[in-house]
């Protein structure tokens, strides 16, 4: 395992805007080679035993000196798995130098591994040629070494200095480690002429400082008992929920003109307008582009159709490349010229289009899933923003588009653009607004079940709408479906026929299936078990941990409905049926009712089943309903329906 520590750069930082605050320490102070008698003595971690190694410890203090900022960072681990030993001992710190090659520096390193030998303390320390500094190009350094002998009670620490000539953002303290941490510090001391915004986020962290005010002078936090950052259902993107603390320069006093403030921030339009003095950026706003644009023909009877025809037609005609960020690469003349460019150049290029043929539209900068923010915060901060997509007017209401997703119709969005909130930049007016996606997402399922013979034959009618559909198509490469048999993961008892498939898209997205399972079953067995969902959107509970560090990502709104038709055959009759549930979680964030209904007198049975999800996001702290909603869920999902043998009729005779 790699301990990345990134000393400078935005791309992975993380905030929510609070007011925060101080806090007093309890933790022990970190010296090299000083270690208490609970920490030679600890074998496992209390909270998360499975743990095969634990940050005992780690703490960064931050200040300026001589227009730098010095954090000495000092971090002690200790191993429990001997056989995973040396997947802690590889350690790197990551740095940025900048264009220049001094805007950071790393001094001071020292490391050394402490094991207990023969009831003696084994101290081995790393020398300078242990140390090896390479070059990541784009002004990124790292720094790596490896501790040696590392096995289960080793205590490995090391510590260093980052020298920093960046005092506009600073990158602050992430508190959570790959694996268990037991206490994490950061400390800063702030000058009083320098005014910093504090930044922070994580639920953790919120809540131990919820009651903290920020201050000049030292400001100091503290967090205990972490459990490690690891892969979650349902969270791809757990950098953007990460504790951590950060600061950006919102002011500063002017000694040279008499201690005035002056602001750093600017405003919302004077950030805009940097963006059209970039004259690649300004480019796609010319006339001159539009008369070219304009001579490009348009199909559709209203604007919606219209922006949707070009939506394709950058599609079709221009191919990406890999090129990342918010600013365009090239000029709208040369990406006209030689049909590829970046997600950036594209989306402008369908802006500038849709400008050309009357139709409103304008960029929107947002932080996209996995850029480290789960809030955008309030201030004209650039570096909060990672992509460029597009705000289109129709009829007076706000439609969001992408290009760069092949299965994405226009008005879809890729997941990882799914936010709250977005820059919208304008020659006037320029400022955040709130970013609401308005779509249908759900499958709709229904399913008549017969019996012929020795087959039991489930006819299917599935509709999966919107971002269900996106799905669908993704998952498939399109609606061309080759092995119905294997998507379905059925037994091989079972077979698909008569499978067919169609997308459509007037407003929204659909794919619609049928299709036919058979599956063969005893005609002379006293009792049948029939499950009358098959196709259902959780086979099995994903929440299977007890804890969970981060929250749970729906991505989307989704609302299921699912309607089986049991036709029970001759010489059957219902003998048992699962009975009628409805469920929800606190506040509605999740529905489900499964309501049967049988007939006597028609001998049928319908199962009506509706599953809504009305969050996307499910915090950690609501894990432990959910868990148990999933679970009530999936359990009578998979509830049998009992079909039992009539009694053979007694003879007269008899």
């Amino acid at each position: 395992m790699n301990y990345s520590i990134k000393c400078q750069g935005w791309a992975v930082l993380t905030m929510a805007i609070l007011i925060l605050f101080t806090a007093t320490s309890n933790a022990q102070e970190i010296k090299l080679g000083k270690y208490s008698q609970k920490e030679l003595d600890m074998t496992s971690c209390s909270f998360e035993p499975e743990a095969s190694a634990i940050v005992l410890g780690e703490q960064g203090i931050s200040f300026f000196s001589n227009s730098h900022l010095v954090t000495e960072i000092k971090r002690r681990i200790k191993v429990f798995d001997s056989e995973k030993a040396k997947d802690h001992a590889d350690i790197t710190i990551r740095y940025y130098v900048g264009e220049d090659g001094d805007l950071e520096s790393i001094s001071g390193l020292k490391a050394q591994v402490m094991n207990y030998e023969n009831g003696k303390e084994e101290t081995t320390k790393l020398s300078k040629r242990d140390f090896y500094d390479s070059d990541l190009g784009n002004g990124h350094k790292e720094i790596r070494f490896t501790f040696p002998d590392v096995k289960a009670g080793s205590i490995l620490e090391y510590e260093y200095k980052v020298y920093s000539k960046s005092i506009t953002f600073l990158d602050g303290w992430s508190f959570q480690n790959k694996i268990p941490t037991i206490f994490s510090r950061y400390k800063i001391d702030i000058p009083e002429h320098l005014d910093y915004r504090f930044l922070g986020q994580g639920e953790n962290f919120v809540l131990a400082n919820q009651n903290k005010e920020n201050k000049y002078g030292e400001n100091e936090w503290v967090l205990t008992n972490l459990r490690s950052i690891k892969p979650e259902p349902y969270m791809s993107n757990f950098v953007d929920y990460l504790d951590r603390i950060e600061f950006q320069l919102a002011g500063y006093k002017d000694f040279s003109n008499n201690g005035l403030y002056e602001s750093y921030l600017g405003s919302w339009q004077k950030l805009a307008d940097e963006l059209f003095s970039i004259d690649d950026f300004k480019s796609y706003f010319r006339n001159n582009v539009a008369k070219d644009l304009q001579e490009i023909k348009v199909e559709g009877e209203d604007d919606f159709s219209k922006a949707a025809y070009i939506y394709q037609y950058i599609k079709d005609n221009y191919k990406l490349n890999d090129e990342r960020g918010f600013v365009p690469t090239q000029t709208a003349k040369r990406l006209m010229d030689g049909k590829i460019g970046s997600e950036t150049d594209l989306n402008l290029l369908f802006m500038a289009m849709l400008r050309a043929h009357g139709i409103q539209a304008d960029p929107l900068l947002i932080s996209s899933k996995g850029n480290g923010r789960s809030y955008l915060v309030q201030f004209p901060f650039v570096t909060q923003f990672n992509r460029l997509i597009v705000q289109v007017l129709v009829d007076d209401k706000p439609v969001y588009a992408d290009t760069s997703e092949e299965h994405l119709p226009f008005g879809y969005l890729p997941l990882n653009n799914h936010v709250k909130g977005g820059f919208l930049v304008m020659e006037e007016n320029s400022g955040l607004i709130d970013v609401t996606l308005e779509h249908q997402s759900g499958i709709k399922q229904m399913v008549d079940i017969t019996f012929n013979q020795d087959t039991a034959h489930y006819n299917h009618a599935v509709r999966y709408l919107d971002y269900d559909a996106v799905d669908f198509l993704k998952e498939n490469e399109g609606v061309d479906l080759e092995d119905a048999q294997s998507w379905f993961a059925l037994e091989e008892t079972a077979a698909v026929e008569e499978f067919n498939v169609e997308k459509s898209l007037e407003k929204y997205l659909k794919v619609e299936s049928t299709f036919e399972v058979s599956k063969p079953f005893d005609a002379s067995a006293e009792m049948l078990l029939v499950n009358p969902i098959i196709v259902s959107r959780h086979k099995e509970n994903p929440f299977k941990v007890d804890e969970r560090n981060f929250p749970v990502d729906f991505n989307y709104l989704v609302s299921d409905n699912y309607i089986a038709t049991i036709h029970v055959p001759e010489g059957y009759v219902l003998d048992d049926f699962p009975e009628q549930l409805a469920i929800s979680m606190p506040g509605g964030v999740a529905k489900f009712m499964y309501l049967p209904q049988a007939s006597e007198a028609t001998n049928i049975l319908r199962i009506n089943v509706l599953f809504d999800v009305k969050s996307e996001i499910v915090y950690a702290s609501e894990y432990q309903g959910l868990k148990t909603f999933m679970e009530f869920m999936v359990n009578k999902l998979q509830e049998p329906v009992i079909l039992k043998k009539k009694p053979a009729l007694i003879s007269e005779a008899e």
